[in-house]
């Protein structure tokens, strides 16, 4: 068995390549990643189970479990309920593996994500007030009409224009649909914290304005 305390998650994320997102946990020594979302664009067919089955996932599962010695069941995992839900694996050796059986293109850039991140050289980023970032070349992006909304700010596509304009190089298109950086998030953050002291001031003034009076 794998000793939980030997190899502690450190950050739970979405990453994307190729459209595709998925999601990766970061641990101590390893990676674990869910089969099933990273198995979505290829469709029936090519879901975990049926990999699985096949011969040449049995026989690398057992080379790999007698290598780890540890149980199938720490090594191939089902998680259910919540928006990460799905077949997921506690070896990125494997998810490597799986992906070559998807596609080879496809498996050629999920190799690299997996190295790079082993190796420390792509950070996996934690959400931005909520909001759960894509991963783009190693770099975060936050979908900028959800960041919007959660900080109170208008989505009004005159405005949205407005600020793409003004700050360019902080925002980026995918399907149609533009995303931040995290700097422009917290740029976002502060000024709604300046606008409410503003308000607060103003109401507190005006309270002791009416105050006064009576």
């Amino acid at each position: 068995m794998i000793n939980s305390n030997e190899s502690k998650a450190m950050s739970l994320q979405m990453v994307e390549i190729d459209h595709q997102q998925f999601a990766v946990e970061l641990m101590s020594d390893n990676v674990n990643v869910n089969l099933t979302q990273m198995a979505k664009p290829f469709g029936s067919s090519k879901r975990p189970q049926l990999w699985l089955r096949t011969n040449e996932a049995q026989s690398y599962l057992n080379v790999v479990t007698n290598a780890l010695k540890c149980a199938l069941a720490d090594l191939v995992q089902v998680k259910k309920g919540g928006n990460n839900s799905g077949t997921w694996v506690t070896d990125y050796r494997v998810a490597i593996r799986y992906a070559q059986w998807l596609d080879p293109m496809f498996a050629f850039q999920v190799d690299k994500m997996l190295v790079d991140l082993m190796r420390g050289d792509v950070a996996l980023y934690k959400p931005f007030n909520g909001i759960n970032p894509i991963i783009i070349e190693g770099k975060a992006y936050y979908y900028q009409v959800a960041v919007l909304k959660s900080l109170g700010f208008s989505t009004r596509s005159g405005m949205v224009s407005k600020r793409k304009r003004k700050f360019p190089q902080h925002f980026v298109k995918v399907y149609g649909r533009n995303f931040v950086t995290t700097e422009f998030g917290h740029y976002l953050k502060n000024r709604k914290a300046i606008v409410q002291l503003d308000i607060d001031f103003e109401a507190a003034t005006a309270a002791q304005i009416e105050g006064g009076k009576s």
